[in-house]
């Protein structure tokens, strides 16, 4: 059995279509299908008219009232289908129905575990786009290579067999659905060309909001994709805030007391080092909490003082060789021993000083 699932939000005057076009391409092509609604509420009436043509076409409604988004409505019917395999696409005719059959028959050989409809590969295309549009598409593309293959990323229109998305954690935020799913579940994907066509009636709902929601969602896709990149990231937050109490002290100690750069960075080192360890625990290596406070910070102390190390070498060499012992030069020099040492501490932190352990 196949489930075609359509998200809708104010899509009244295209449901009407597009139910019956699914519904005699199922028969035609002697497809076992039915057709889930999933509707956000819409103030024009998109669920009314969708329930009243269940009497005569395989049509199953789904109202939302609350947590509402295209890309979580699609996971909810996900939930509904009794189909084997899934068909998401666009309720407003934009994505050609006539595809279905070339999108389900890789799965259902055993070809792949999903397909989706791409404008990028050979056969496929838009109708009538402006260049703006292709800009936009393009450069979404793009944005998404780090975490995919796929020529059309930011396509709507897949099937994918449902076994696959079982005990894969969906959480989308904003329209990708497709991205979510072919990232998160790691599935076999075939793209498929269709040819893109414009909504004929209703507006359009890709706004700022969705570019914006879009960005956002490749950032988590990425932290998902690279977790070590997020942790990385957090680590240099924390050890910016971190930088602030070590130069404050650095500065304090060489302009009021008068010690050598060198010598006042060990003190700067000490007070900077016990304000990261707080915030790496709490914040950036959340999986080493198990870890005893002692037992995790005698190690990160460790892990320190070897980046210490590190700092100190490059701090010495910049003074000694690179003349920036003079006032306000070693300011500079500390920065630089600091960015050779980060990567050392990162290391250390996470797989010594913060590493899960039973």
């Amino acid at each position: 059995m196949i489930s075609v699932i359509l998200p809708t939000y104010n899509e009244a005057r295209n449901i009407k279509r597009i139910i019956p076009a699914i519904t005699e391409l199922f028969r035609e092509k002697a497809i076992d299908g039915e057709i889930i609604v999933v509707d956000d509420d819409s103030p024009d009436g998109t669920a009314s008219i969708a329930s009243s043509l269940a009497g005569s076409y395989p049509v199953k409604v789904r109202v939302r009232k609350s947590a509402r988004g295209l890309s979580r409505a699609v996971i909810e019917g996900f939930g509904l289908a009794k189909g084997e395999i899934c068909v998401v696409m666009d309720a407003d005719l934009s994505h050609p129905v006539e595809k279905i059959p070339d999108m389900i028959r890789p799965i259902l050989e055993g070809k792949c575990d999903a397909t989706v409809g791409s404008r990028y590969v050979v056969g496929g295309g838009a109708q009538n786009w402006p260049l703006f549009r292709k800009i936009v598409s393009k450069g979404a593309g793009l944005l998404a290579r780090g975490v995919t293959s796929l020529s059309d990323p930011t396509s709507g229109f897949m099937a994918v067999r449902k076994s696959i998305l079982e005990g894969a954690k969906l959480d989308p935020l904003g329209w990708k659905i497709v991205l979510e799913v072919v990232v998160k579940t790691k599935s076999r994907v075939t793209e498929i060309p269709i040819v893109f066509a414009d909504r004929q009636e209703g507006k359009s709902k890709l706004g700022f909001k969705a570019q914006v929601d879009y960005l956002r969602h490749l950032v988590r896709l990425y932290a998902h994709r690279y977790p070590l990149s997020r942790e990385f990231f957090r680590f240099c937050v924390v050890g910016l805030t971190g930088l602030v109490v070590d130069t404050a002290v650095l500065v304090s100690l060489v302009a009021l007391v008068g010690l050598d750069p060198r010598f006042a960075a060990v003190f700067a080192f000490g007070a900077a080092v016990s304000w990261n360890y707080v915030f790496n625990r709490a914040w950036t290596f959340q999986r080493g909490r198990a870890t005893p406070v002692s037992r995790s910070y005698l190690f990160f102390v460790s892990v320190c003082l070897g980046g210490l190390g590190v700092r100190i070498g490059v701090m010495h060499l910049l003074i000694e060789y690179a003349g920036m012992g003079a006032k306000p030069w070693y300011i500079p020099a500390s920065f630089i021993g600091i960015a050779a040492a980060t990567v050392f501490n990162f290391v250390g932190s996470r797989y010594v000083a913060f590493a899960s352990r039973n």
